[in-house]
């Protein structure tokens, strides 16, 4: 039995947290789409708020500042009250930091570093992004729509290219750069090519030498950490496996039943989120505890002594509470005896077994009177024992019922069929995404999540309309039944 621990406080609050950032002294910040962004303390209490205007997407911190980029303004900046802001005609899409300096992507394509004071640095047209990550010299990653990688300098010159295959189409889900400066890229094919490539592979770049190895993994990859020796990296099928830069053979942790949203060390071990729960794994694959949350666990913040936690329950109602947690809490097991709960009586006074003055009555078979032997004896002779098999038939079919009905069986998700659109006169296409098909054998289906090639929730119902440029587009749609189990399907779109 697996321990688990209780939470030191459960916050409610008001909207989904989109995106997340820690700051100094163990605070934290979170964007929502209403653009409202929260500054709290590591105990869960608001500290700050600002409204940025629109849709939150990116937050970081820039010494004792904290940024924030919306969707459809700029990026901001503020401690206490605005600090400066950087206007952004075509909305920010995602931003990342690096010492002192944030990289800003746009809806047109433009990635755009800007330095602490909210200058522009550098600038350059790249296309649009599914991917951004920044190391610390300088170093950035952007992963395109087009499913190319590029490695870019501190002045956006591109250092290093990567491109997708030409006969296949190809997306990457995840960017970490270690602190050695190394870049750690899952590169992911959907399959239309029938070959020797592996469908799911991890890169590692070097910023000088360019490509050092390229792994095979067991399925798409939806969570990588950084580590001393190479990366740790978590997949959509609950596989949590570490990889040596320079090795291809990966290592298997540990085997989750549901696919990995997120990881972070903790000390010698990681916390990895997936599903509704989060799990304390050692680097041996032991569980340490599992703390089960409302929501579906998207954010795990380390806070220094604490990590808070944020999840979605994906209904659209009510948020999911934040919950702050001690990690090192020693973990209870429910329903264990306890040294104050013995298992067994420490005397046989009151042990509940019989004496032995008791079994020898119980041995002995009872006096009857003379005339009631012989009535049981003719009893015995006349009576029948008939079996209706229609009961025995009826009952067997009652157990296997019941039996189907304890095994959940998961939801069949079908996003549709891939397309090809013509792009309209400004270059884009109206496109529906149609999840209608998808069904639950055993009960009914009662959540729906859209997300684009960057993993944003871009609805929750079975149809969406979405406007696309030209280029070749992946959406993923899940789907819940009733019983919180849950099934996920790729659908690409090429404009042309």
């Amino acid at each position: 039995m697996r321990g688990t621990i209780d939470a030191l406080a459960s916050i409610d609050i008001d909207e989904v947290a989109r995106c997340t950032c820690t700051l100094s002294d163990g605070n934290f910040a979170i964007g929502c789409d209403s653009g409202a962004l929260h500054v709290f303390g590591c105990d869960g209490v608001v500290i700050d708020s600002v409204d940025l205007g629109s849709r939150v997407v990116g937050l970081d911190r820039l010494g004792d500042l904290v940024v924030g980029a919306s969707s459809t303004g700029g990026v901001s900046a503020f401690r206490t009250e605005p600090r400066w802001e950087h206007p952004v005609d075509s909305g920010c899409e995602m931003m990342a930091a690096w010492a002192g300096h944030v990289v800003v992507a746009d809806g047109s394509g433009c990635l755009t570093v800007l330095a602490a004071d909210g200058s522009e640095t550098a600038k350059a047209h790249l296309g649009h992004l599914t991917g951004l990550a920044c190391a610390e010299d300088g170093t950035c990653a952007a992963a395109l729509e087009d499913g190319r990688l590029l490695i870019l300098g501190p002045r956006l010159e591109v250092l290093h290219e990567s491109p997708a295959a030409e006969d296949d189409v190809e997306t990457i889900s995840c960017l970490v750069f270690r602190s050695d400066g190394v870049l750690a890229a899952a590169r992911n094919s959907l399959g239309m090519t029938v070959d020797e490539r592996p469908e799911n592979r991890l890169e590692c770049w070097h910023p000088e030498r360019g490509l050092l190895n390229t792994s095979e993994l067991p399925a798409r990859a939806t969570a990588l950490m950084a580590t001393d020796s190479g990366v740790i990296v978590g997949c959509f099928d609950g596989s949590l496996l570490s990889l040596d830069i320079g090795d291809r053979q990966e290592r298997l942790i540990a085997k989750l039943d549901y696919q990995v949203s997120g990881v972070c060390a903790w000390g010698d071990d990681m916390l990895v989120a997936s599903w509704f729960d989060i799990f304390r794994i050692t680097p041996e694959g032991e569980v340490v505890w599992q703390f089960e949350h409302i929501g579906m666990v998207e954010h795990v913040l380390d806070l220094g002594e604490r990590v808070a936690v944020l999840g979605d329950d994906r209904k659209g109602h009510t948020p999911a509470p934040m919950v702050i947690l001690d990690p090192d809490t020693p973990p209870r097991y429910d329903g264990l005896p306890t040294e104050e709960e013995p298992t067994e009586p420490s005397s046989g006074e009151y042990s509940g077994a019989l004496s032995e003055e008791e079994e020898q009555q119980v041995e002995q078979r009872p006096n009857l009177p003379e005339e009631a032997g012989g009535i049981l004896d003719t009893l015995h002779e006349e009576m029948e024992i008939q079996v209706d098999e229609q009961v025995v038939e009826v009952d067997l079919l009652e157990d296997l019922a019941e039996s189907a009905r304890a095994i959940n069986l998961p939801p069949v998700a079908d996003a549709g069929d891939d397309r090809t659109v013509e792009a309209d006169e400004e270059g884009k296409a109206t496109v529906l995404l149609d999840g209608g098909r998808s069904y639950d054998p055993d009960g009914t289906i009662e959540g729906w999540a859209w997300e684009d090639g960057r993993g944003r929730v871009i609805g929750d119902t079975p149809q969406i309309r979405v406007r696309l440029a030209s280029g070749v587009h992946a959406f993923h749609l899940t789907v819940t039944d009733d019983r919180r189990a849950s099934t996920r399907a790729t659908i690409t779109v090429q404009v042309r």
